[in-house]
């Protein structure tokens, strides 16, 4: 019975799989370097809405927004939560420091 395979078939191919290109710790080097340009482009917090507590849907606007910024810019969860004090304001502000007080 005659050999199917060619004759070339043990002669690997000079180009590599894109597995092999791609180094994982380059691969995360590149996104934290793409997250920090987005943060950096992200208007300041002075810019975002606040919340005073007054009005129906006030809260709604700032969620939505910090949702939108968070996605458009990359911005971690942790930075958020940080300065999120200072999106409040009033009675808002009251309202946010007695949940944290209560809450931890």
């Amino acid at each position: 019975m005659p050999n199917l395979s060619t004759p070339f078939s043990h002669i690997r191919s000079p180009v590599k799989p894109k597995e092999e290109l791609t180094n994982p710790f380059m691969t995360e080097l590149i996104h934290q370097d793409n997250s920090q340009v987005l943060m950096k482009k992200a208007p300041q917090l002075k810019e975002w809405p606040t919340f005073t507590g007054e009005g129906e849907y006030g809260h709604m606007s700032l969620i939505k927004t910090i949702d939108i910024l968070q996605k458009d810019y990359a911005i971690p969860d942790e930075l958020i939560t940080a300065r999120l004090h200072e999106l409040f304001e009033k009675n808002g502000k009251r309202w946010y420091y007695g949940i944290r007080q209560a809450n931890g």
